[in-house]
């Protein structure tokens, strides 16, 4: 992607946003948390591979903070796009560090499964972190029972987000080749 023009890149990340947005609306399956599984974190992720941890993270964040205000989740919004921009900076620098190379010079399955876990590892996280921290603010307390509450109710999603990383990282693997190819094909 570094060969492409100041205006080109500027329309992939565009289309990458937006694939993102769509990736994220199509499959929703909702959790008992208030928050849903869907099939944007492997746009996310190929955001970050294909355009590193600037425009890639700008691209996933964007997109999938647009899906959560268009979906009714504008709570979410804020802390979605910090978390998918981090996200999708952690794969693009692990996948550097791995590769040493861009993504259209040699393409790794292993390398981007590993630079893909990396990244949702910090969203299952991310996300754990911001549910316990809303629950605390919710509650207007902070004690010992609180703390243990909202961690024990975040813990419930894990599952989830589990299956959302897996989906994630599996449609990262494929669409990451496909994207690359069609950005620089239109070149």
């Amino acid at each position: 992607m570094d060969r492409l023009t100041s205006s080109e890149k500027k329309v992939s990340i565009l289309l990458l946003a937006t694939l993102t947005c769509i990736a994220t609306m199509l499959i929703k399956l909702p959790t008992p948390g208030g928050g849903y599984v869907n099939l944007g974190d492997g746009f996310v992720l190929a955001s970050g591979i294909l355009f590193g941890p600037v425009y890639g993270a700008l691209a996933a964040g964007t997109g999938s903070s647009l899906a959560d205000l268009i979906n009714g989740y504008s709570h979410m919004a804020p802390a979605t796009f910090i978390i998918k921009a981090i996200t999708a900076t952690i794969a693009a620098i692990c996948y550097r560090l791995i590769t040493r190379h861009h993504i259209s010079e040699r393409y790794s399955y292993i390398n981007v499964s590993i630079a893909a876990a990396a990244g949702e590892a910090f969203m299952i996280i991310g996300y754990a972190v911001y549910r316990i921290f809303m629950l605390i603010y919710e509650s207007g307390r902070l004690n010992r029972t609180v703390i243990q509450s909202a961690a024990l109710s975040s813990a419930k999603e894990l599952p989830y987000d589990l299956l959302q990383a897996a989906a994630g990282i599996m449609i990262t693997i494929v669409m990451t080749p496909l994207l690359a190819r069609l950005i620089t094909r239109s070149k």
